[in-house]
């Protein structure tokens, strides 16, 4: 009787009413916050998503752009450096649940220095799996050995800290792996799956998505299609490895270096790209300037100059920038610069220690046997260790 009134006062079913009311508590049925304890655009970022694409040859994140990859079913939060992991940076349960699943005890060292037959079985890495209401697990991979402060059975909330981003497993870099499931099949946090027929392949681009995140963190984790990560000078060639674990910055280069080297880490590359850097001298001079054309798209891409000194001379003192450029074009449309950014090193004169004679070296050794002779035991460790 009451759906009969309805239909004639309102012109449609109750049922329909009911629904509605049941489709949106389906698709919030889960809030997740963002698993990394960070400040998201600043210390960390998302360098790769959820594939959108069905095709096995072809990738496109939700909003089919290029930060993802053929076979990715999660979403990476990428740290700004290589610090961040030594200092210790908090994964934290996406949302209320139990721990099902942890394994703790794989080194962290890039899969670059070991191969990856090493590490075959145990890709994750250190590892967790929380189950959460409704059906749905996250797991979070490659952290840190000896970080993990859950095991099985644990009852999390939301937000706790359950472990630190780590360099475990088949990675090269620090970062948390997170993956979505629904009952058996991975679902994207930025798009849900649909609530209708269950289909986790949503297409990108799609305005018909429920996302899994709670609304601040929605709010907060805006699409980030490019960033400059880190820029550094040296005066030894680097190698991208050794940059991002802070192994080719300076803040001082002597002045009788033989070389100077300017680079730049970035995220977020796509095909026809033009990356330009520069270094200038401390009376404004551009010394060295090169402009590279990205032919595809990366997902991270390091690219660095270098120059000697003039024949015969030294590197004049004082303050040098380095500067790195990015330009994307847009078809017929033109372009844009995306960023403009500048570093700074300090050319210095660093006086040579004067050598110590032989007959000095037997001085300094006689005093110090002398004072342990007399009792003072600084260089014994004894018994204590200390």
């Amino acid at each position: 009787m009451l759906s009969k009134l309805l239909k004639n006062y309102w012109g449609f079913n109750l049922s329909i009413i009911f629904f509605c009311i049941s489709f949106g508590l389906n698709a919030y049925s889960i809030d997740f916050t963002m698993p990394v304890n960070c400040l998201y655009g600043k210390e960390c970022f998302i360098m790769s998503y959820f594939n959108h694409e069905t095709q096995s040859d072809n990738f496109s994140d939700y909003t089919c752009g290029r930060l993802s990859s053929t076979k990715s079913t999660s979403t990476d939060f990428a740290l700004k450096n290589y610090k961040q992991m030594l200092h210790g940076l908090n994964v934290t349960a996406a949302d209320d649940g139990e721990v099902k699943v942890v394994r703790d005890g794989v080194a962290d060292i890039s899969v670059s220095l070991i191969g990856e037959e090493s590490v075959r079985g145990r890709e994750c890495g250190n590892g967790i799996v929380i189950q959460h209401k409704s059906g749905y697990k996250t797991q979070y991979c490659h952290l840190k050995r000896g970080s993990i402060l859950v095991k099985i059975g644990d009852k999390v909330e939301k937000g706790q800290a359950i472990a630190q981003v780590g360099l475990s497993g088949l990675t090269t870099t620090p970062y948390l792996q997170f993956i979505v499931f629904k009952d058996k099949h991975t679902v994207d946090p930025f798009t849900g799956d649909d609530p209708v027929n269950g289909d986790a392949h949503v297409p990108c681009g799609s305005l018909d998505v429920y996302p899994l995140w709670d609304r601040e963190t929605e709010r907060m984790m805006k699409y980030i299609p490019t960033a400059l990560l880190n820029t550094g000078f040296d005066q030894r060639i680097p190698h991208a490895q050794g940059a991002r674990e802070d192994k080719f910055s300076r803040k001082e280069i002597k002045f009788d270096s033989k070389f100077m080297v300017f680079w730049a880490d970035i995220f977020g590359i796509i095909k026809g790209d033009k990356i330009t850097l520069s270094i200038i001298d401390p009376n404004g001079k551009t010394i060295i300037t090169e402009t590279k054309e990205m032919t595809n798209s990366q997902i991270r891409h390091f690219q660095f100059i270098g120059k000697k000194p003039d024949t015969g001379t030294t590197w004049p003192l004082g303050q040098y920038t380095g500067e790195v450029i990015l330009f994307r074009t847009y078809g017929q449309e033109g372009g844009s610069t995306i960023f403009d950014e500048k570093d700074t090193v300090q050319i210095v004169q660093v006086e040579d220690k004067p050598k110590v004679l032989l007959h000095e070296k037997h001085k300094v050794k006689k005093t110090r046997d002398q004072d342990t002779n007399n009792g003072n035991n600084r260089d014994n460790p004894g018994e204590n260790g200390l």
